[in-house]
């Protein structure tokens, strides 16, 4: 029997690899944005909590995913999940007092860490009871331009389709292993690696398509 499981593993050239996550809260219906102090929050490290927190606002941590939960006017609402890696620095302004607030963010996905001459991989394996196989995308990076490369077929991106990839991206990290556990004997592994960062989502029976949504967008046969 395959569950469906995620495996997240962080390849550091350092072994005391750190990060540093800044968490910040405001009242943002009230004048000039006025600053909050002393909220109640709590940081979440591979889906378990890692302490709850009330005045401090920088932490460093290690490689890994996490999310925030943090307590506002309207109850307890929580960030999507994001990854942490290379001694990234990553942002978090919540507002305290509005029902749907977004939290002002830099998310430092692969599409946007790559640097000149670097590639950001995207892996797709599968299996079943009569086929199996896989697929890659490559995306490279040349003189602050983006080309994606599968199979015979290199091209420029173009800035509408880097969203693409920072959706899938997010997508990836944020998807469940609460809901499918069943016996199955189809499988899919998706795997996206840049710098030094890899991380593996892995379920039976599959559900999420995002690989070949991506494929589709790209307009990638």
């Amino acid at each position: 029997m395959k569950f469906l499981t995620i495996i997240l593993s962080i390849y550091s050239i350092s072994l005391f690899s750190q990060n540093t996550l800044y968490v910040g809260f405001n009242l943002c219906n009230k004048k000039d944005n006025y600053i909050n102090f002393g909220n109640e929050y709590r940081i979440i490290f591979n889906d378990s909590i890692v302490k709850k927190f009330e005045k401090e606002t920088t932490h460093y941590l290690e490689d890994g995913k996490y999310r925030v939960e943090y307590k506002t006017y309207f109850g307890w609402k929580s960030t999507l999940s994001f990854l942490l890696n290379d001694n990234i620095t990553y942002y978090f302004d919540f507002c305290l007092d509005e029902l749907n607030p977004e939290p002002i963010d830099i998310y430092n996905v692969g599409i946007d860490s790559i640097n000149d001459g670097e590639e950001l991989t995207i892996i797709h394996n599968y299996s079943g009871c009569f086929n199996h196989g896989g697929d890659k995308i490559i995306v490279r990076r040349k003189k602050n331009k983006f080309y994606v490369i599968f199979n015979d077929i290199e091209r420029k991106l173009k800035n509408k389709e880097l969203d693409y990839f920072r959706n899938y991206e997010i997508e990836l990290v944020n998807l469940t292993n609460e809901f499918s556990k069943t016996m199955c004997t189809a499988f899919s592994q998706n795997i996206i690696e840049y710098g030094n960062l890899k991380f593996e989502y892995s379920e039976s029976c599959p559900k999420w398509s995002g690989f070949e949504e991506l494929k589709k967008k790209l307009k990638l046969k």
